[in-house]
């Protein structure tokens, strides 16, 4: 199979079928090599890594094994040279020798990713599941030294959609030291403060349950989260502390560069934890709309990857083999016993091709329920399930 998309800006749409695509690939006799590139640490810091790592992978495998490597990386490295890096900041870059069926895919994107080479079975998709949430629509709030500024921030840019001036803001009252002269700001200000609350409400109106970030230097990102109405500030996701002294442009690539790294870090803590499990002891799920029974979920560790209408439970406690993973089951029996079964990979893989909603955040829900590597965005929006105390049988469980 060939598979080459155009090679310019990636929209949230595209990078939606690009994981679709991805994540529906058939596993082969040879791997695939997954790699991420940080652009912006330069091509020829990128060329270090590759060669570096490449050396490393080669280091274990035998010789047809390196006959597959030899030629996907060979596609790798002719792909990164045709492509133009003018205005990427990453690129993911998907290829698999004539072995397997020859696939080359090429993903670029507006933000960087963390310098990564993977060679397994099927594509390594994690990153790609923090760079969609970052992709993703968010509102930011900036308290900025000359006023409050709106954005909506997609696809790593930001539009501006309302400005608020400072002199509008009543939230330098509090701060005075004389009472008189604090409850004088304070009474000529009402009608300007309370605008420009309802320019900010009113632009945001529109965005449903879109996440709101908070930005500014440390002192005004606090009163910019006390002077927000009620409604706002409870659907603040993330808050971003940004030194006063950078120029416009510098500061909101830092703030959205910061947004995306809380994806990154929840996706590295699931890849992390993923690493240190054996293997998993029983999938757990039927589908999207469907339930499923959790056998002897006595888990002191789990990874966990919900959906608002099917959560997916594994075990890991003990090393057994993988049971029941539909139409891949004949790759699985020679992968499970060898050093390149991924269940990160594996389990981001099975989620997207039955349709779950697959989602990134370091949610404190998942340390509760021990589910360090779990992958959940918005957790307002699903249940987890409690961790037993003692082994149980539960069924049916929503």
């Amino acid at each position: 199979m060939v598979c080459s998309e155009t090679v310019t800006k990636t929209s949230l749409d595209s990078l939606n079928k690009s994981i679709e695509l991805l994540a529906s690939v058939d596993a082969a006799e040879a791997p695939f090599l997954s790699c991420y590139l940080d652009l912006e640490a330069g091509v020829e810091s990128c060329q270090k890594f590759l060669l570096s790592e490449a050396e490393f992978i080669r280091a274990g495998l035998s010789d047809s094994q390196r006959f597959d490597f030899d030629e996907a990386f060979e596609q790798l490295e002719e792909t990164i040279a045709s492509v133009c890096k003018e205005e990427l900041r990453g690129m993911a870059i998907f290829t698999r020798s004539i072995m397997g069926g020859r696939f080359v895919s090429v993903i670029p994107s507006m933000l960087p990713f963390r310098n990564q080479l993977a060679f397994y079975r099927v594509p390594d998709i994690r990153p790609l599941l923090s760079l969609r949430d970052a992709y993703g629509e968010h509102y930011l709030l900036w308290a900025a030294s000359d006023g409050i500024e709106l954005f909506r921030v997609e696809g790593g840019r930001a539009k501006t959609l309302a400005w608020v001036a400072e002199k509008s803001l009543a939230w330098h009252a509090p701060e005075q030291q004389n009472l008189s002269s604090r409850n004088r700001i304070a009474r000529n200000r009402p009608h300007l403060d309370g605008f420009a609350r309802q320019t900010i409400s009113r632009a945001m109106k529109s965005a449903g349950r879109l996440k709101l970030v908070l930005a500014g230097d440390s002192n005004r990102l606090q009163r910019l989260r006390h002077w927000l109405p009620r409604h706002l500030s409870a659907g603040v996701s993330q808050m971003v502390s940004v030194s006063p002294f950078l120029d416009r442009t510098r500061a909101l690539r830092q703030i959205i560069d910061h947004m995306a790294a809380g994806c990154r870090a929840a996706v590295d803590a699931f890849t992390k934890s993923c690493l240190q499990v054996s293997s998993i002891r029983r999938r757990c799920v039927t589908g999207p709309s469907g339930t499923f029974s959790a056998i002897d979920s006595q888990a002191l560790h789990t990874l966990l990857i919900t959906s608002t209408t099917t959560p997916t439970l594994v075990s890991t406690n003990h090393p057994v083999t993988l049971e029941g993973l539909g139409a891949d089951t004949e790759h699985f029996s020679a992968v499970t016993q060898t050093r390149y079964w991924d269940p990160g990979i594996e389990l981001s893989r099975l989620a997207c091709q039955q349709g779950i909603r697959t989602l990134v955040s370091n949610a404190r829900e998942l340390f509760r329920q021990g589910g360090v590597g779990g992958l959940l965005r918005d957790s307002a929006d699903v249940v987890v399930m409690c961790r037993p105390k003692h082994p149980t049988i539960t069924e049916l469980v929503a």
